[in-house]
């Protein structure tokens, strides 16, 4: 009956273990920064930030009124394109490593069209 109780709960606590594992987040750092005009220096409103892994845009956001954007990334190694969804300036990729390069006060100059 002991054996039979210690098996019960050496089961429950696994399953327990393997979903608290299984729902905490594989990865996050912050990428965080200001996107401004390469020529005049002024900080961009609206330019939409995409987090990409595999080709696949994982998650977006976009810069605020003083230029500055940030997200959490998924993955150590991702690339970040900046791009101007009214077409005013150029896109820009960046491939980032998360775990070799602070990632939180990135300056991000765009030139324009």
């Amino acid at each position: 009956m002991k054996r039979l109780i210690l098996i019960s709960l050496l089961a429950c606590v696994s399953v327990c273990f393997a979903f608290t594992n299984a729902s905490a987040p594989a990865y996050s750092r912050t990428v965080a920064g200001t996107v401004y005009d390469s020529q005049d220096l002024t900080p961009l409103s609206g330019i939409e930030v995409s987090e990409i892994i595999a080709g696949k845009v994982i998650q977006k956001t976009e810069t605020n009124g003083d230029g500055h954007f940030s997200l959490t990334a998924s993955s150590s190694k991702t690339t970040i394109v900046f791009g101007d969804p009214y077409g005013d300036y150029q896109s820009r990729s960046m491939s980032l490593d998360t775990d070799k390069q602070d990632c939180s006060h990135l300056s991000v100059p765009l030139d324009r069209n």
